[in-house]
């Protein structure tokens, strides 16, 4: 299951690396036009769904801007690597559990993993909030330290999410196997 949410969250991340590194240098810049019909364009297709796309706060491999801005690829490379972790770890008991063991006794209800997940993700939201706000206009380091530690977050909740749902129907998989 959690290879497959792994999987599923590279074959996102993976064609937005490829495919600027793909065409010839300077083929694609802001606005992009996207069409289903040309399956290089899909990736900035997906891009515009979540994200504002502009060339000033988006990286550039091989002359050509990447389908999302720099925050939001630090938010998806955040959650390939809590997916990863999940994959390694195999939360069985559920997230709550596996994350649990990285704090301490006392910390290991679901109730503060869950604020531990949410802490994660508050420094972007401040700062975008910020930025929404003010005039202030944060670096891209910081959007990508704070775009990662929201992935991160995401994630977390999907995962925790996921194997709520997963310990729900498992004893009812379990009974129907028994008649």
């Amino acid at each position: 299951m959690w290879i497959g949410v792994l999987l599923l969250s590279l074959v996102v991340v993976i064609p937005q690396i490829l495919v600027p590194l793909s065409l010839p240098a300077e083929t694609i810049q802001a606005p992009i036009a996207s069409s289903l019909d040309e399956p290089a364009t899909w990736p900035y297709a997906f891009g515009a769904l979540v994200c504002h796309q502009r060339p000033d706060r988006s990286f550039a491999l091989a002359g050509n801007q990447l389908p999302v801005c720099d925050r939001c690829f630090a938010i998806e490379l955040g959650m390939v690597a809590a997916f990863g972790a999940a994959v390694a770890v195999r939360p069985q008991g559920g997230f709550f559990l596996s994350l649990g063991m990285f704090l301490p006794r006392r910390c290991r209800s679901p109730i503060i993993v869950l604020a531990v997940g949410l802490a994660f993700m508050l420094p972007m939201v401040l700062d975008g909030g910020l930025q929404f706000i003010s005039g202030y206009i944060s670096a891209a380091p910081q959007r990508l330290a704070t775009g990662f530690l929201y992935g991160i977050g995401q994630a977390g909740i999907v995962i925790g999410l996921v194997a709520i749902i997963l310990q729900q129907v498992q004893p009812r998989c379990d009974e129907n196997d028994d008649k």
